[in-house]
């Protein structure tokens, strides 16, 4: 198969800019997609009067889904808010990272890229790294802490990174810093005067070795 990883990035990095999120972990409120609405399974049930079990398929459709052609004009996405939080908000931002993919169909590729949108937008790997130049040591825990993600996806971005570096830009990368340039120097201001970027050399040396 093969993958834009640029190009899913510039999308989730689009979002980020265009809805003006500025800090982490992302507020549920701020989870928006333009012409989308969004709905809890709860709500969604109080409105038709339909139970949680036909709205799920009998539970087979327990996080969330995407629903179009209900009604002209109009796409849902339907999500379970009783889920552990950091799996919802990632859930949901898999959904809308269908929408923005353009997807037309759901098979093993397109499920790969709208977890991958989901991934850059809930811990940008830009932000990432601006945090590891100002002295932090990227872990699992941390990437939990300073982001709100699970465990689940704290460990795959650890993954990605360990694989892929940052070898790679992005054409929002500089605007991205711009935006959450106050939320990195109130949360996480430098604890070093030194920027250097032996970690990810390591890991690029690392990842150059697997040829």
């Amino acid at each position: 198969m093969q993958f834009n990883w640029a190009n899913i990035t510039s999308l989730a990095y689009l979002t980020l800019l265009e809805q003006d999120i500025r800090e982490f972990p992302i507020p549920v409120k701020k989870i928006k997609c333009k012409g989308v609405k969004i709905c809890s399974y709860q709500k969604y049930a109080e409105i038709t009067g339909a139970t949680l079990e036909q709205i799920t398929l009998g539970h087979e459709l327990d996080d969330a889904f995407l629903l179009r052609g209900l009604r002209p004009g109009i796409t849902l996405i339907l999500y379970n808010k009783g889920k552990y939080p950091p799996r919802m908000k990632h859930t949901l931002w898999h959904e809308i990272g269908h929408i923005k993919c353009e997807h037309k169909k759901h098979s093993e590729k397109e499920e790969i890229e709208a977890h991958f949108f989901a991934a850059q937008i809930t811990a940008p790997n830009v932000l990432i790294k601006a945090l590891y130049k100002r002295g932090y040591s990227i872990s699992t825990q941390f990437l939990m802490e300073c982001f709100g993600i699970s465990k689940e996806a704290a460990e795959k971005k650890m993954e990605y990174l360990r694989k892929y570096t940052f070898n790679h830009s992005n054409e929002y990368d500089d605007s991205l810093l711009e935006q959450f340039s106050q939320y990195l120097s109130k949360k996480y201001p430098p604890k070093n005067s030194c920027y250097y970027d032996e970690y990810f050399d390591e890991m690029e040396k690392e990842r150059q070795n697997w040829y």
